[in-house]
Order: structure tokens, then C-alpha cells, then sequence
């Protein structure tokens, strides 16, 4: 891991997990669990074109790239709050190039 890897993990992250629990109607009740907090580098995003077209306007949410260091358990099942918002994973990059980070697509939800 190179310092400059290191050193460009500025926001502190806490990572939930989605637990998935049958209810009595056979449906998925769950809850999400706290799997602690991590070091991550939290940069916007810039998709051009990605905005959904609703009625007459157009509707964006703002999405970020977080990088963590590898092991850290995060996937699709996880999300993030940061700065006092829920970022959902929306895609999971790995890279072979660097094996020792993980880099996730998410989106800022409500």
C-alpha cells in the first residue's frame, strides 16, 4: 500500500450491512446492522447523461466513488452514511491493478 493511497483516505465512512430475515408472510423483513467505520475517499462522481427523465423534468441524484481499503467486508449488501447521508452501493469496482482497494459506485438516498 503506498503512502499516497494511504494518505488520500480523508472521510470516515460508517459501513451498515443489510440483514435479511423472513417474516410470517413469507416476504424479507431485515434490518441494517453497523459494521463499524472505516477510512474511505469519498470524490463526486461525474456521469454525464445518467440523470432519469420523470414528467417534464429531469431528476439526479448525486453519486460518488468511495475507495476503501480491501477487506473492509463492503459490497452490494452494504451502504455508507457519511457527512449525514445514506449513500447505497450501486456498483462494485475491483481492480486487479490494485488488489489492496476497493472502489464503489454509490448514490446519495434520501
Amino acid at each position: 500500500m503506498t503512502a499516497e493511497f494511504t494518505g488520500s483516505l480523508r472521510d470516515s465512512v460508517g459501513i451498515e450491512h443489510w440483514i435479511a430475515a423472513p417474516d410470517d408472510s413469507g416476504g424479507d423483513a431485515g434490518a441494517w446492522t453497523s459494521a463499524g467505520s472505516a477510512w474511505a475517499a469519498v470524490v463526486p462522481a461525474d456521469l454525464v447523461g445518467t440523470s432519469a427523465v420523470i414528467g417534464e423534468r429531469r431528476v439526479t441524484r448525486a453519486r460518488y466513488r468511495v475507495t476503501l481499503r480491501a477487506g473492509s467486508g463492503a459490497g452490494l449488501t452494504s451502504r455508507f452514511r457519511w457527512r449525514e447521508r445514506i449513500l447505497a452501493v450501486l456498483r462494485v469496482e475491483p481492480d486487479p491493478r490494485t488488489p489492496d482497494r476497493l472502489t464503489l459506485l454509490v448514490e446519495d438516498r434520501p
